[in-house]
């Protein structure tokens, strides 16, 4: 069962690299799938960036001492204001280490 199970993920993987290189897909995708593709960095990025920043230490959160938390927030409010991709990223970081080595 397994080894049907790797197969059928090579075969898939392969799929989705070949159609659109083969030329069965028109060349000018319509414009709704073309609006849904904005969604993917945000529906990709927001679980990776949560693990990150949730601290499991024998299965408890840790709320209070959690640095990494206090400085996402801080970014967050940063991009809010700013819209600037280095304002946010540096102020987090900065704010991160400050946290961190007080």
């Amino acid at each position: 069962m397994i080894w049907v199970n790797i197969i059928l993920c090579g075969i898939i993987t392969f799929l989705i690299r070949f159609i659109p290189l083969s030329g069965i897909m028109p060349r000018e995708l319509p414009l709704k799938i073309k609006n849904t593709f904005k969604y993917i960095p945000l529906a990709v990025l927001t679980p990776i960036i949560f693990n990150g920043l949730s601290i499991f230490e024998n299965n408890q959160y840790f709320i209070f001492e959690n640095f990494k938390l206090y400085s996402a927030l801080i970014a967050v409010f940063v991009a809010l204001i700013t819209n600037n991709i280095f304002a946010t990223i540096s102020l987090g970081m900065l704010s991160f280490l400050i946290m961190n080595n007080v």
